[in-house]
């Protein structure tokens, strides 16, 4: 019994050693030094462990005793200590094995308690007590006095000797029976712990012989891990592998847009514009308010297909391909008078490492597209045709630099300084490199032949708080006289054309500072008017920081502090030659809760010396040529470069920390104190969802007024909505409609009131319909009218206008001009499209009517398309 009690005791304690070692008590129990357990003996490591857990704690005089038999007494000791261990959750994760042995234990003690308890039985059944034993002696005197047997006498208290020693050896029995009902107790309540794992066991080894049938033996398995690991490398080897894809799409449209009758041809675009039926979704006209439509065909095939690559690989595996793709165009194809058709390479692209070093080379057959500095070489638009490579290449050279190469051939008159009717090759090269890890510095050349060349650096650094930023190009116009090849040098301080600039920023956790000084040259302009004497860029696109003709300086100061709102500027320039003076500064102060700000701002601006207001629509300053403002985006004075001084409250509801999301308005008031005049100004807008339907209503009104001239009053007040209601699923059709309506007055010389002679109106109506799934699933219908009038206005403001700013509340038109004229005109329109599995129809009325002469002018269009890819 004592075996088997060691034996369960071990089981638990060391079952729950991996739990145990993961929480460490609060504070750990004095463990007891066993002076008679030897080091290097077998049992040593369990017995330490033992101890460790306060399992056993060896006898009083620091002995273990290890060769001595356990009595129940000191087994009940140990097992209920582990109880308590167990009931306190410190014995935990016993597995598979420990049950086993713990099974074991107990199986073993069972048999000790069931042939101790058959001993009990036993002593029970046959056991007398002693008033039994007192009855039966006074019984056997008794016989013996009268009967004087001494024979038999004998016999008999032989017998109740034999009894008696019976009886002694039941009371210790009984004894002990009773010293072990601890042991037993905590054997039972063990069994009840241990029963659930039991259970638990049995049914896992139930599950796993039901399954048996369905498992395959070790062989199967192996042959089957073998086949899956060779079709795995098969698999490796195949992704490997070149790979090749066919793409394509067609997409042919016809149609177009013409007058059936009157001599006016005018613009389409304002009908359709910010409807689900404009140019951007499909439907007529060119997206541009500037120009007729009217005499606009649709007619083009559509037809490309293109070739896809990976997995390029040379023998030695130096020169690799990721990606590639050569991607094709039709030409002629709906044009018989064009010459035959032909098959024409669009642009073609691939990607992948050469030398260990990655690269990316782009073909394009018209638009190449590509940027070196902000001026110079930067032609990232689609201005004009360009037909050639641009290459990047991830070098691993010393410092580790990005090198740009581009070449081809263009017609864009901003890079030629020609005619577009004459084209000249290009080529240029730009290495940026990061040596320290601040930021990036570049060095770049570029040529145009017959044109320009140029050389120009750049740098985007940071250390700490403190950003810089810069460029400078140096531009040399190709000329005889500065060809070096042919000998020829010449001074580029007076030869060549020159522009930079220098900005430096810090930001100190909310309070901002930045300068700038610059100088550009005015042949850096990007235009194609005498291109030949500007475009020093060689440059289609303008991202010029800093327009051309200046050379100045500036600083910024603005803050984001807690609720205090301030921002300063102080800009100074001259025009190239040093000519021209501007020079103005601003202050603003104030508060600010989130997005919500209230300043009062100050503002000056001197022209060669001389006070100037520095505006025409009191709006904007006309002398702020800086691209960021003069306060470098940092101070945000109101009206800033201007002769000017007012107060403001506005809020941004597209900012993180917007008051009412969606909710954009500014209220202020300025004074131009040169010219006396002064400016009220209230405009905003708003987004909305209101039961499924979005609702954008706008306001602007904008009051200015003349002290010294009465004729340069004037007052616009502008207001409308649009209105979106979801897709309605559950009517018929799905339904979805859209209403929307913005309304202009302009009433030129005078302040409040209205002038008859000098009002300016613009209106626009528009709805329409969108039916969804009619009469088979994925056909859509759409169905709209508009109407537009100009009265007032300046001349062809009705048929083809200044800017598409209907719903734009910053601005007091619609289309037209707000300056009063002659013009006066109303135009409406019906327009439709049905569409199905990428076959669109268009058809569409439009009548202009000149509102003076009542003369109008009529057209029709329809346009059918469909696109298809595969």
């Amino acid at each position: 019994m004592k075996k088997s009690l060691i034996l369960l005791t071990a089981a638990l304690t060391f079952g729950s050693m991996a739990s145990a070692q993961t929480t460490a008590p609060a504070s750990a129990p004095q463990v007891p030094a066993l002076t008679d357990v030897p080091a290097g003996h077998w049992a040593k490591d369990a017995i330490d462990r033992l101890v460790s857990r306060g399992i056993i704690l060896g006898y009083p005089d620091g002995t273990y005793r290890g060769t001595q038999n356990l009595t129940r007494y000191e087994a009940a000791v140990i097992i209920a200590r582990l109880l308590d261990q167990m009931r306190q959750g410190t014995v935990t994760n016993i597995d598979a094995e420990t049950v086993t042995s713990l099974q074991n234990a107990i199986q073993e003690l069972a048999a000790d308690l069931a042939a101790l308890g058959v001993r009990v039985t036993d002593l029970e059944e046959n056991a007398v007590s002693r008033d039994d034993f007192a009855r039966l002696e006074q019984r056997v005197e008794g016989l013996a006095g009268q009967n004087g047997d001494a024979e038999a006498l004998a016999n008999i208290q032989a017998q109740i000797d034999e009894l008696t020693a019976r009886a002694d050896e039941f009371d210790a029995l009984r004894a002990d029976v009773d010293d072990n009902a601890s042991s037993i107790a905590a054997l039972n309540d063990l069994t009840v712990l241990l029963n659930q794992d039991i259970l638990d066991l049995q049914d896992r080894v139930s599950a796993v012989e039901a399954a048996q049938a369905d498992f395959v033996t070790r062989t199967d398995f192996d042959n089957l891990s073998t086949r899956v690991t060779g079709i795995d490398t098969r698999v490796t080897a195949l992704e490997r592998l070149p790979r090749f894809t066919v793409v394509g799409s067609l997409t042919p449209t016809f149609g177009r847009i013409g007058l059936v009758s009157g001599t006016t041809n005018f613009d389409v675009d304002r009908l359709t514009a910010n409807t689900p039926l404009s140019s951007s979704a499909g439907g007529f006209a060119d997206g541009d308010v500037t120009t007729p439509d009217t005499t606009t065909n649709f007619t083009g095939t559509g037809l490309g297909f293109g070739i896809r690559a990976s997995n390029l690989t040379t023998a030695n595996g130096a020169f690799i391909v990721n990606n590639a793709e050569l991607n094709f165009g039709t030409t002629n194809a709906a044009n018989i008078l064009g010459g035959p058709v032909g098959v024409v390479l669009n642009d073609a692209s691939a990607n992948g490492t050469f030398g260990g070093q990655k690269f990316d080379v782009r073909y394009s057959a018209y638009q190449s597209n590509f940027k070196f500095q902000n001026y110079l070489f930067n032609n990232s638009n689609a201005t004009g045709n360009r037909r050639g490579f641009v290459a990047n290449i991830a070098t691993t050279l010393p410092g580790n630099p990005s090198v740009t190469i581009v070449a081809g051939n263009t017609n864009a008159t901003q890079m030629t300084g020609q005619a577009n009717t004459v084209a000249a090759n290009y080529y240029g090269v730009r290495a940026a490199y990061n040596p320290t890890g601040v930021g990036s510095f570049g060095v770049s050349f570029a040529q145009v032949e017959g044109f320009r060349s140029a050389l120009g650096t750049d740098f985007n650094v940071k250390f700490g708080p403190l950003a810089l930023v810069g460029e400078g190009v140096v531009s040399v116009p190709s000329l005889a006289a500065n060809n070096i090849a042919l000998g020829n040098f010449r001074d580029p301080r007076t030869q060549a054309d020159g522009a930079g600039y220098v900005e430096g920023r810090v930001d100190l956790g909310g309070i901002r500072f930045g300068a700038n000084a610059r100088a550009i040259n005015p042949e850096f302009e990007v235009t194609t008017t005498n291109p030949a004497t500007h475009n020093a860029g060689m440059q289609t696109a303008d991202s010029m920081p800093y327009q051309p003709n200046q050379i100045g300086f500036g600083a910024a100061l603005g803050t984001d502090v807690g609720p205090v709102a301030l921002g300063a500027y102080a800009d100074s320039r001259t025009d190239w030659l040093g000519n021209g003076r501007v020079t103005g500064f601003g202050v603003k102060a104030g508060a600010k809760l989130g997005a919500l700000e209230l300043v009062g701002f100050y503002n000056s601006l001197t022209v060669n010396g001389v006070a100037a207001d520095g505006t025409t629509n009191f709006s904007s300053s006309n002398q702020n040529i800086n691209r960021n403002g003069a306060g470098m985006g940092i101070a945000n004075v109101p009206l800033s470069m201007t002769s000017s001084f007012g107060a403001q409250i506005s809020h941004s509801g597209t900012a993180e920390n917007a008051l009412v999301r969606n909710l954009n308005f500014t209220i202020g008031d300025a004074y131009f104190y040169v010219g006396n005049t002064n400016r009220f100004y209230v405009f905003g807008d708003y987004s909305a969802n209101v039961g499924g339907f979005t609702i954008n209503p706008l306001f602007r009104y904008n009051l200015v007024t003349d002290r010294d001239t009465a004729a340069n009053n004037f007052n616009t007040l502008k207001y409308g909505v649009k209105i979106a209601s979801p897709v309605l699923t559950s009517v018929p059709f799905e339904p979805s409609i859209y209403i929307n309506v913005v309304n202009r007055i302009t009433n030129n010389g005078t302040a409040t009131g209205v002038q008859a002679s000098g009002t300016s109106t613009e209106l626009l109506g528009q709805v329409g319909i969108s039916l969804n799934n009619v009469l088979a699933t994925g056909v859509s219908a759409k169905v709209g009218y508009s109407y537009y009038q100009g009265f007032g206005v300046a001349q062809d403001q009705v048929t083809r206008g200044t800017s598409n700013a209907a719903f734009d509340a910053s601005v007091d038109h619609i289309y037209g001009a707000r300056v009063a004229g002659l013009d006066s005109g109303r135009m409406d329109g019906v327009f439709g499209q049905v569409a199905y599995q990428g076959l669109s129809a268009n058809y569409g009325v439009f009548r202009y009517t000149n509102l003076l002469t009542n003369q109008q002018s009529v057209a029709q269009g329809f346009k059918v398309g469909y696109s298809f890819r595969f």
